[in-house]
């Protein structure tokens, strides 16, 4: 088989992957009642697309992935959401705080808190991003996955600027093509997410062969 054709069914078995992921995310978000399943059909799906970048083989058949997905989603029942739920909340304080300082402070330190909140905002939403993939590698709690993100997203500055570049482009062609977060959801900014700390993130268990042997 040449490369071409090699990569092209890569690619074809990868689509597949996420359509079935992102299937499964809303059938066990729907079982999980929406509150406590939302945030684990995140983590499976990140779960699902880290085990298929580090799988040799990935020939998965429909049947073995939506099985491995919920394996990993009733494993993630308490730690997804336990993340889930506090950056939830982290958000919610962060959007509130804008909201106010935006639309209700007119003076000039309020322009600058609101532009300094935005900067922030952008730096969690990396964070944020991050933490997800480090949940699904790493075995640790909820504390120290947040702190390593951080760390991650500051020590990492070239996979934070194409991570932010990755998901922006993303965006834009849901943006441009609403057909694609229809069909693919979120399982197409977390292969991104999954793809970038993959090649840039060097993560000890979680990198390219080469870069593992280099």
């Amino acid at each position: 088989m040449s490369l071409f054709a090699e990569r092209y069914v890569t690619a074809a078995r990868f689509v597949l992957v996420a359509f079935i992921t992102v299937v499964a995310s809303i059938a066990h978000t729907l079982m999980g009642l929406g509150v406590a399943g939302l945030f684990p059909s995140l983590a499976a799906t990140v779960g699902v697309l880290r085990r298929w970048a580090l799988a040799e083989d990935r020939t998965w058949t429909i049947t073995e992935t939506w099985r491995l997905f919920h394996r990993l989603w009733k494993a993630e029942l308490v730690g997804a959401n336990s993340l889930g739920w506090l950056e939830a909340g982290l958000w919610a304080v962060l959007l509130f705080d804008y909201w106010i300082v935006n639309f209700h402070v007119t003076s000039v330190f309020g322009t600058f808190l609101a532009g300094f909140l935005f900067l922030l905002m952008l730096f969690v939403l990396l964070v944020t991003v991050v933490s997800w993939v480090l949940h699904a590698h790493f075995d640790e709690g909820v504390t120290w996955v947040f702190r390593m993100s951080v760390q991650m997203v500051i020590a990492r500055p070239l996979m934070s600027l194409i991570l932010a570049c990755a998901e922006l482009a993303v965006l834009a062609l849901c943006w441009q093509w609403p057909g694609l977060f229809m069909t693919f959801g979120w399982s197409f900014p977390a292969a991104v997410a999954v793809w970038v700390v993959w090649q840039y993130g060097r993560l000890p268990g979680f990198m390219p062969a080469k870069q593992a042997t280099a």
